[in-house]
């Protein structure tokens, strides 16, 4: 049997290249925390671009959400019903509506009915009748100041 001899290479020689695996390290943790920190920058632009389309809450609805009970609610937007019920107000308080065709009463924008009444005063209205005025009750006389001897 024939034992084929490997060629030395020289003494203590190694095939892996140290310098290069720290140098691939090196720029490996370059790369992350550039990553990351881009990353971050992004998230929090993200963040301050949705809180720039928020708008804030009037105070007395923000007291009245933290009143709101904790999850589950029932309602999954509580806000949706209060603006509704806003637009439906804002609808009746700013258009022209028939309020009884046949009487021939309507309603006017709010507006409208204050420059009315601007222009035209208030209508005359009946007299109020007097009011009697309370009768004086009478007090209990005052203890004297010495004290009762």
């Amino acid at each position: 049997m024939q034992t084929t001899e490997r060629p030395d290479n020289g003494a203590g020689r190694n095939d892996v290249n140290i310098r290069g695996v720290l140098l691939f390290g090196l720029w490996l943790a370059v790369g992350g925390v550039a990553v990351s920190l881009a990353m971050w920058g992004l998230f929090r632009a993200l963040e301050r671009k949705s809180r720039a389309g928020d708008r804030d809450l009037p105070p007395i609805v923000a007291a009245s959400l933290a009143r709101t009970p904790r999850e589950p609610r029932l309602e999954a937007y509580p806000l949706a019903p209060r603006q509704r019920l806003r637009a439906e107000e804002d609808g009746i308080l700013t258009t022209y509506a028939w309020v009884d065709k046949q009487a021939g009463v309507v309603r006017i924008p709010i507006d409208r009915a204050m420059d009315l009444l601007a222009e035209r005063g208030l209508p005359p209205s009946k007299p109020m009748p007097p009011v009697a005025a309370p009768l004086p009750t009478p007090r209990a006389p005052a203890a004297p100041a010495g004290g009762a001897q």
